[in-house]
């Protein structure tokens, strides 16, 4: 998902090392970690949902076909 090689990783931690004290860092990406699992939970969601409303058009559509075809037939 990521693309994040060995040079990125290398800044990241130069970083973390820098601004963010060593004793909070397992803590931070707890919390990332949650905030990823929560961000992605939710975009399942949605994405469940507008499969359900895209299915319950198609359904919709295919009843009216039915019908505009009966009504041609007679």
């Amino acid at each position: 998902m990521f693309n994040i090689g060995i040079v990125e990783l290398l800044v990241i931690s130069f970083f973390l090392i820098i601004f963010i004290k060593p004793e909070e860092v397992p803590k931070i990406f707890k919390q990332a970690g949650l905030l990823y699992r929560k961000l992605n939970s939710y975009v399942s969601n949605i994405k469940y949902e507008f499969s359900n409303i895209e299915n319950i058009d198609l359904n919709k559509q295919k009843k009216s076909l039915k019908k505009t075809k009966k009504n041609k037939k007679l």
